[in-house]
């Protein structure tokens, strides 16, 4: 969140680029954890360079 308010860029729905995997809660970020998604745990943000 701090990258949202040093630099000029917003945040996308990262969910959309995870869309085979259930239970990715509310976004716009994506938190995976191994007992629920059989993976390592990750956290993934989709950031874009406001214009300027």
């Amino acid at each position: 969140a701090d990258a949202l308010r040093r630099q000029p860029v917003q945040a996308l729905d990262t969910r959309t680029l995870f869309e085979s995997v259930d239970g990715l809660g509310d976004g716009p970020y994506v938190q995976l954890w191994p007992h629920r998604h059989g993976t390592d745990a990750m956290f993934a943000a989709a950031l874009r360079r406001a214009a300027a």
